[in-house]
């Protein structure tokens, strides 16, 4: 088992600060952070030094020791499977040092993680009036601050402990990519961007990319954490949260059971394809995989007009 902690991110400073005094200069920066929104931290070239001073550069991002880059672009740009490589880790939430926990809004729960509406939901809805105040969990950095298609106006941070806590459908942004927060700062304000229905919050935790259940950090009743160190188990992630392959795990099984009490079963290949068959429509597809003709055209890039071929492969 590995232990993950954190440093004091008050010796961070907020990127840019140098050029902000330059007049005239506000433009060229902000071109210049959007050409270089991807950040390799073990990029050579990073070092203009000729003498063999040490590359400091690795250290200005949070947990700079689990993530490659630093991407203001895109919400998740990371692949679980491919960097988690233990079977458990401990994720310590708050160190000695760090300011406490801090509840991003004080409000009911609306909606939790899981499947819900033919689609997977990774986060846990909190009731809110738009105009609300949000703000962060933790001590962090922002990574990202923009509007994201889904989350509408959003706002992700890192954390010093490999977490990432993602704020989504916010009316206004407070907060820019690479600036420092402690628990308790103001983030932006709740609001119905994005695909959502009535104002709230999403709120998520993600480790490497994956989607976590914020119910098994924190207990919502009390506005507190469950405890200090959270484990994080391969089995788990597996078992519990890759909720697409939990999906496409009950789809199958579903199948087989229909199969053996004699019931019509066409199995979804590898990576959800479908091949049709003969007598096959939308109409019936949709039904057989438990999904809708409008997913399956948006995912197909067809109408419900177009005639299938039998053997056409169809993304379920």
């Amino acid at each position: 088992m590995v232990c993950v902690g954190f440093f004091n991110l008050n010796a961070i400073s907020s990127f840019g600060d140098d050029d902000k005094n330059k007049r005239g200069d506000d433009k060229k920066n902000k071109a210049k952070r959007e050409d270089t929104t991807k950040f390799a931290i073990n990029n050579q070239n990073l070092i203009e030094e000729e003498d063999e001073s040490p590359d400091t550069t690795q250290i200005l991002f949070p947990s700079h020791d689990l993530y490659a880059i630093w991407d203001t672009v895109w919400a998740h740009p990371y692949n679980f499977n491919e960097s988690f490589k233990m079977d458990s880790v401990c994720i310590q939430l708050v160190a000695p040092g760090d300011n406490p926990f801090v509840m991003p809004f004080k409000g009911g729960k609306t909606s939790v993680f899981g499947w819900r509406r033919y689609r997977p939901h990774y986060g846990t809805d909190i009731d809110l009036e738009t105009g609300d105040q949000v703000v962060s969990a933790f001590d962090g950095m922002v990574r990202l601050a923009k509007y994201c298609q889904g989350y509408g106006n959003c706002v992700i941070i890192r954390h010093n402990n490999g977490l990432e806590t993602v704020y989504g459908h916010l009316s206004k942004i407070l907060v820019e990519a690479g600036q420092t927060l402690n628990a308790g700062d103001l983030l932006g304000l709740g609001g119905n961007t994005g695909r959502s229905r009535g104002s709230h919050l999403h709120l998520e935790f993600r480790y490497l990319g994956q989607a976590l259940d914020t119910e098994d950090f924190i207990d919502y009743e009390k506005g507190e954490l469950k405890d200090y160190c959270f484990t994080l188990r391969k089995a788990d992630v597996e078992n519990k949260y890759d909720l697409r392959a939990l999906h496409a795990r009950h789809k199958r099984d579903v199948g087989y059971a229909r199969a053996s009490k004699g019931g019509k079963y066409t199995p979804v290949g590898k990576g959800g394809i479908y091949r049709v068959r003969s007598g096959d429509n939308l109409g019936k597809i949709a039904a057989r995989n438990h999904t809708t003709i409008k997913s399956l055209c948006k995912k197909n890039r067809i109408k419900e007009t177009t005639v299938l071929q039998i053997g056409q492969k169809l993304k379920i």
